[in-house]
């Protein structure tokens, strides 16, 4: 929730609907990454303090991963 307070939109019930979404989507990728625990807490930790800007960072990493391979 750290860019939600840092613009003073923590009680806009929208973007804590958001939030939470992109929390799910985040776990949801980590589990179909096969990711443990350890590194499923820090991308949401990530997410939950960067909001849509820490899920497209998860996108990325996990895209630039799969092209690797």
């Amino acid at each position: 929730m750290g860019i939600l307070w840092l613009l003073g939109a923590h009680n806009s019930a929208v973007l804590f609907v958001l939030l939470i979404a992109a929390l799910g989507l985040t776990v949801w990728e980590a589990r179909q990454q096969k990711f443990d625990r350890r590194m499923t807490l820090w991308w949401a930790s990530v997410v939950g303090m960067t909001h849509v800007l820490g899920y497209l960072a998860l996108r990325a990493w996990v895209a630039n991963r799969e092209r690797k391979s």
